[in-house]
């Protein structure tokens, strides 16, 4: 089978730590790990990371100088007229399109589907697909109009809106990672029955005991956090909880793994309440690196605050159970059904302090509890390997291959 990957987001960067890196670049190893034959359509341009060692050819869409040229132009042209720059950022990734299409067409003998990873101004893929008569499947991570609009900043609101809803609503197949994002798929004209659930996944080299056997502090428990430092994941709840569970007991200690805008906010709350000293920022790491600094933690704390919509597949909800940790995190979206209350997790509701200081104390003073606990997490999640995700996409993509196939030779 034939693929042609695309991801005209030049947000992700396929060597990074984030979870839209992880999850783009351990999806496209276990494609081509299943037997699928992988081409790649990236965003990469200057800054897009080593992708030297992805398992398939590359084609950068963001390589056009002369692109990269209008977009220059266009910023210092809106800035001297003492206007947001968005519109050049936006500009250029509507102009990709162009860069895109190009690429696909220099290759299109040789691909049976089309897979994207949804992108906020993407439609080239969708129109080679059709004009090529093979299947489109399109990934949702995020409702990205939504998002753009609430965390971000947004000018071409109608265009962005009228890109999302031709692309979930013409698609052959919308992968949603979680439940509450096929919603939105559908309420942006995807058919229930076009429209899939398929979650994050978790590397099945972090199934290795990281963290059962180690040496531990006698006189320390960790907390540990890894993401992007972003308010949608509750760092300041963690925090809150941190400052309270510090008081009770002095050997506390707090390991964020992982980088993001609210770095500055989270040093000057340990500077405010002199927990510097027991507070540890690695900053961005390498996916390969996450074990190590798992191995160091004693429990897992997803802290989700309240959200007027969970979307997320928690992709370091996954790791933490894969690695043997005991959880603590927000009855959040389908946490609570993969990871039940008291039964593999310790769950609170999204943005509940004393809940949090509560399960953590728990798990502190009962490591029995927090070994059962772990054990069961990690049972839960040996089904969402990224090789048993991609060989379910995988087995979707045949079968809508050989319908295209079907109906074209009668």
């Amino acid at each position: 089978m034939r693929i042609a990957y695309v991801c005209a987001d030049r947000g992700i960067k396929l060597d990074g730590a984030a979870g839209s890196s992880v999850h783009a670049s351990q999806l496209m190893r276990a494609m081509t790990g299943e037997g699928a034959k992988l081409t790649a359509y990236l965003a990469l341009g200057g800054d897009g990371g080593n992708v030297s060692d992805l398992p398939c050819p590359v084609y950068d869409i963001a390589g056009d100088s002369v692109l990269e040229q209008v977009r220059t132009w266009t910023a210092k042209a809106i800035r001297e007229s003492d206007v947001d720059s968005t519109t050049a950022a936006e500009i250029y990734s509507l102009l990709l399109n162009q860069s895109l299409t190009a690429s696909l067409e220099a290759t299109a003998g040789e691909v049976d589907l089309v897979y994207e990873r949804q992108s906020l101004w993407s439609v080239a893929a969708l129109s080679f697909a059709r004009r090529r008569g093979i299947p489109y499947f399109v990934e949702v991570n995020a409702p990205l109009t939504l998002q753009q609009r609430e965390y971000r900043s947004l000018e071409f609101v109608e265009a962005a809106a009228a890109i999302e809803r031709i692309i979930l609503s013409s698609a052959d197949l919308v992968l949603a990672t979680s439940v509450a994002l096929t919603d939105y798929a559908h309420d942006c004209g995807a058919s229930r029955r076009a429209t899939r659930v398929v979650p994050c996944g978790v590397s099945t080299d972090l199934f290795v005991d990281v963290v059962e056997g180690r040496e531990r502090a006698v006189d320390q428990f960790v907390l540990g956090f890894v993401g992007s430092l972003k308010p949608w994941h509750g760092v300041e709840i963690l925090l809150d909880a941190f400052r309270e569970l510090h008081a009770r007991y002095d050997g506390y200690r707090l390991l964020i793994v992982g980088d993001g805008p609210m770095r500055e906010s989270i040093e000057s709350f340990c500077r405010e309440h002199a927990l510097e000293q027991h507070v540890t920022l690695t900053g961005s790491v390498p996916h390969e690196s996450i074990a190590e600094y798992l191995a160091q933690m004693d429990v897992g704390i997803a802290p989700y605050p309240p959200l007027p919509s969970f979307y997320f597949s928690p992709l370091k909800v996954w790791e933490y159970a894969a690695a043997g940790l005991p959880i603590v995190a927000s009855a959040c979206g389908d946490v609570a059904e993969v990871l039940p209350h008291k039964t593999a997790a310790l769950l609170h509701p999204p943005g509940n302090v004393t809940k949090i200081v509560k399960h953590v104390e728990k798990l502190r003073t009962d490591p029995d509890l927090a070994v059962r606990l772990a054990r069961r997490a990690r049972r839960a999640v040996r089904a969402r390997t990224w090789d048993r995700l991609a060989a379910r996409i995988l087995r979707l993509a045949d079968s809508r291959i050989a319908a295209t196939r079907g109906r074209s030779s009668r």
